[in-house]
């Protein structure tokens, strides 16, 4: 009897492990569960410091707030501010749309570890999440992404969605240095000109240049021969357009050695600029249209110029913003 009694104790207490076991099982997966998922960041506005990383492409680049709260690229560059902003807005509404399959999710894996971009997100100075950013679903409303943290590392990637976003997560995050590039070029006030010369190997008989170092009495030349039938009002909208000027897009289609191709030869158009604190020079040329399928003539892109910057470097222009500059004359003066 006494047998019997210890058996059955023993096999009570076996019960009560197993089920003390079974339910901090549970519970750890619970958290466990829970922790894989929680990509969000609630506060935005302690992450300081972003490192994204492109397999695809083996090329990385970083973001940091400085002491301003003024977003900057690795070496101090200027970026734009509201692409950070996209992908901070991106960490605060990223929520689960779904699990992965069991019958997918080692296809899945294995197609996410292959390509994908890493998102490294800080916070106040510390590491605090890694996203794995992966390939879109097939029907292109859910992402499949990977989580990291300090305490963890998932396993198994999920499908991430953004509130109020119908679409995919994957292209909202970039290692491109261009894609972050800010696109100013220069911006003078009527007031900081001392002289603005356009250089046009097009039509040289539009070329002309504006003295305007006294205000009071501003004076127009073309091909070195005074200019007297000035609107001035027009001529003073004209100096009025120089302003936040900006370029349309870095270069991602031409090759070095096109670009050298063109830097050598002469430009169609020189801007040359002469203010009070600076000066600037930017150099057009006119940009064969892409679409065009004519064999007899050429055809020029009415939409877009390349245009070197002062610093050497090439990038795509919009006759919206930089016509007005060169086509000066025709602003300004009554023919």
């Amino acid at each position: 009897m006494m047998k019997k009694l210890i058996i059955i104790l023993i096999g009570l207490g076996l019960i009560a492990g197993l089920s003390y076991m079974a339910m901090n099982f549970k519970k750890s997966s619970k958290i466990t569960d829970t922790s894989l998922i929680a990509f969000a960041v609630e506060d935005t506005a302690s992450v300081d410091k972003i490192e994204i990383y492109d397999s695809y492409t083996d090329q990385e680049y970083v973001v940091e707030r400085d002491e301003n709260g003024v977003w900057k690229g690795p070496n101090g560059e200027c970026v734009q501010q509201n692409i950070i902003q996209m992908m901070l807005e991106t960490m605060y509404k990223i929520t689960l749309k779904g699990y992965v399959p069991k019958s997918a999710m080692k296809n899945m894996k294995k197609v996410l570890m292959a390509n994908h971009k890493t998102v490294r997100i800080f916070q106040d100075g510390d590491w605090a999440k890694t996203w794995y950013v992966g390939h879109s679903t097939q029907d292109h409303m859910g992402t499949h992404m990977l989580l990291e943290t300090p305490d963890l590392k998932s396993d198994n990637p999920v499908i991430m969605g953004m509130k109020g976003f119908y679409g995919i997560l994957e292209p909202r995050f970039f290692s491109d240095p261009r894609r972050f590039q800010c696109l100013d070029l220069f911006s003078y006030k009527r007031s900081e000109l001392n002289t603005v010369e356009l250089i046009d190997r097009v039509n040289p008989q539009s070329s002309f240049k504006v003295n305007a170092k006294n205000p009071d009495n501003i004076q127009v030349t073309s091909n070195g021969r005074p200019v007297h039938n000035i609107n001035k009002d027009n001529l003073i909208f004209y100096l009025n357009g120089f302003e936040n000027i900006n370029f349309n897009q870095p270069n991602y289609t031409l090759s070095v050695k096109e670009i050298d191709s063109i830097k050598t030869s002469k430009p169609d158009y020189e801007l040359l600029i002469d203010a009070k604190k600076s000066s600037y020079k930017l150099d057009l040329y006119r940009r064969f249209d892409p679409s065009y399928e004519g064999q007899d003539t050429l055809a020029y892109d009415e939409d877009f110029l390349w245009a070197v910057k002062a610093d050497g470097e090439l990038v795509r222009m919009q006759y919206y913003t930089v016509g007005p500059l060169i086509r000066g004359k025709m602003i300004f003066a009554n023919e």
